[in-house]
């Protein structure tokens, strides 16, 4: 087989290699066409209809361009880089197969279709892929590991290109996301951040050149999740999808990894795509199925009763928390979900959302903070000064974004009932003007 080139959009032109091209022929990996990188984000962005197919390749191509950035500003540096072209590889191939196991509509089914999108991946590579991975010298088990966020043997600082706060992943998503949903929000200096990597005393690092276009990505994140990811038309059609996965869990017959033992079991699970799940849910005969697959089939979402921009202090003093009004909804839900046979609605008909996400995570709180030495900060290089930081000692905004939690606490309820819960909320919560 011979190398081939792929215009992307984001990107530009990108090269593989006749392996990876193997590997993305394969009928596993063109599955990923038919799995929205969005979910149901196109009824929120008409324009977000790209899938996992263009970001995994996408992500496998900056793999490289960070290994090339890494081994040149090494040497230049005289810095130790043990690293070679098979390492390289590794890298490329873990990221071009890092969401091959995503289930239908990505995120939003994950939690009840199956366990995580890695246990899928891991399991699919091994049976799919082991084959052309060990022909081409590339480490099987040492793809499985950097999937899973487990350190690169010997040399820790190149797992931080597939696992990390400034993983391919990421730095893929943001901009694949931004430009396809038509926002200027996800947008940062990918090629300063490509040119400014480094690994210093054996840790993955940024010179300080690159300072302001990570503090710019971090923030973009932040930007990202508030306006496309946490998008309340977006995430209530995700919710829709949910409770009708919730309704028909057993009936979907959805496979779990260790089911995966033959080829029949594969060629199957090729099927389940958003295609699959959509028919199994508009073909379904359960009458609660029925009436939100019929809401979602022609664009019709539950209504907002309740949010953090609707619940706010109306005093004019300044408060330093801007997400007090957290709990007075926390209230609201809880009273409203235990109302819900008071007022006459089924349970399907109201859905409670409570989405929140760091956009930078302190070393501390890095979950996988104990699995190897560097943590999970990002690091600073100043070579003036032969001296390493966290980024969120220097900057005071990436500070607080690791300090903060943002949380959006929401409600839904079905169209017909909008008016009655909204008038039970008024009657309950707001304070009556005195006579």
């Amino acid at each position: 087989m011979k190398s081939k080139k792929f215009r992307d959009p984001i990107h530009g032109i990108i090269s593989v290699s006749p392996v990876e091209l193997q590997v993305i022929d394969s009928p596993i990996f063109q599955r990923t066409r038919n799995i929205k990188q969005l979910s149901l984000g196109h009824y929120a962005y008409h324009g977000a209809e790209h899938s996992r197919f263009g970001h995994m390749i996408g992500a496998a191509h900056i793999a490289g361009r960070a290994f090339d950035s890494l081994k040149c500003n090494t040497e230049a540096l005289e810095c130790d880089f043990q690293a070679d072209e098979i390492d390289r590889a590794t890298l490329r191939m873990a990221a071009l197969l890092h969401d091959i196991g995503h289930t239908p509509f990505s995120h939003a089914l994950e939690k009840v279709l199956g366990p995580e999108h890695e246990k899928y991946s891991q399991t699919l590579i091994t049976a799919c892929f082991k084959d052309i991975l060990e022909k081409e010298g590339i480490d099987l088990k040492t793809v499985n590991s950097l999937i899973a966020g487990d350190p690169y043997p010997k040399k820790p600082y190149l797992t931080r290109i597939i696992s990390g706060q400034l993983d391919v992943d990421r730095l893929d998503y943001l901009l694949r996301d931004s430009y396809y949903a038509g926002v200027s929000y996800g947008r940062y200096d990918l090629d300063r951040i490509i040119s400014q990597l480094a690994v210093v005393d054996n840790q993955f690092v940024v010179m300080d050149g690159g300072y302001e276009a990570v503090e710019q990505m971090i923030f973009a994140r932040y930007q990202m999740y508030q306006q496309v990811y946490f998008h309340k038309t977006k995430t209530v059609f995700e919710m829709m999808l949910r409770k009708c996965g919730e309704i028909l869990r057993d009936d979907l017959q959805y496979p779990k990894p260790t089911e995966f033992v033959d080829v029949s079991t594969i060629e199957k699970y090729i099927n389940y795509d958003d295609r699959w799940f959509l028919n199994s849910i508009f073909q379904s005969n359960n009458n609660k199925v029925k009436t939100i697959a019929s809401m979602i089939k022609s664009r019709k979402p539950y209504r907002m009763v309740y949010s953090t921009s609707t619940v706010r202090d109306k005093t004019p003093s300044v408060k330093l928390e801007p997400y007090d009004s957290s709990d007075k909804l926390e209230v609201i839900q809880t009273a409203l979900h235990n109302s819900l046979s008071d007022l006459g609605m089924e349970e399907y008909e109201f859905l409670a959302d409570e989405s929140s996400s760091k956009a930078y995570k302190l070393m501390p709180d890095y979950p996988r903070s104990n699995k190897d030495e560097e943590g999970g900060s990002i690091s600073i290089y100043y070579k003036s000064h032969e001296y390493t930081e966290p980024i969120e000692k220097r900057s005071r905004i990436v500070y607080e974004f690791g300090m903060i939690q943002p949380s959006i606490i929401r409600g839904f309820v079905i169209p017909e009932k909008y008016e009655m819960v909204k008038k039970w909320i008024k009657d309950k919560f707001e304070p009556h003007p005195r006579t």
